[in-house]
């Protein structure tokens, strides 16, 4: 269902972006990977190749994004947990821009903050990192109204919940 719609993958690593892309193509979709890993030139025509509507879905590192403006993208994924709720807010926020219904879906594995710790690790700015990742950890796991949760980080207090957020729309439940 809804093989044209505009879709942007993101991973934690280019290999895992190849391997995604990769296996979306055997399945019959038009998926396309882009890293920084390649050529200038490579990014270029696969970026101009989302934006007019060629390839439908771009499975990415953060290398992508920056200066995206497509209103028409439906779904965004990130299919590893991203550094800081800062970041995956960014990223969410480049669906739905044209004022359509538009969705996230949020991969997690605790391989993912395991990850995310070692590429902290030993930089000047580790200990804030790490309290960052920590809180995209809770987010990831929360069991209440993640709109709530958003908006409550970003300081905008606010109480009911949005009823549209997995945990809104199902309770969760422990297996």
């Amino acid at each position: 269902p809804h093989q044209d719609e505009s879709r942007i993958i993101y991973c934690l690593s280019r290999n895992n972006t190849e391997k995604l892309a990769a296996v979306l193509q055997k399945n019959c979709y038009s998926a396309r990977s882009y890293h920084a890993g390649l050529s200038s030139e490579e990014r270029s025509e696969i970026h101009e190749d989302f934006i007019n509507d060629r390839n439908p879905i771009m499975v990415a590192t953060i290398a992508f994004g920056m200066g995206i403006d497509k209103s028409n993208v439906r779904w965004v994924i990130h299919n590893n947990l991203p550094k800081n709720i800062e970041s995956f807010y960014q990223e969410i926020g480049r669906s739905g821009r044209d004022n359509l219904p538009a969705n996230t879906l949020l991969f997690y594995s605790y391989a993912d903050v395991r990850q995310l710790q070692k590429f902290i690790r030993g930089t000047p700015t580790e200990k804030y990192q790490l309290a960052k990742l920590e809180r995209m950890q809770q987010f990831a796991e929360a069991l209440s109204c993640r709109r709530i949760a958003l908006l409550n980080y970003f300081g905008e207090h606010v109480v009911e919940n949005c009823g549209n957020c997995d945990n809104c729309k199902t309770q969760p439940k422990f297996f």
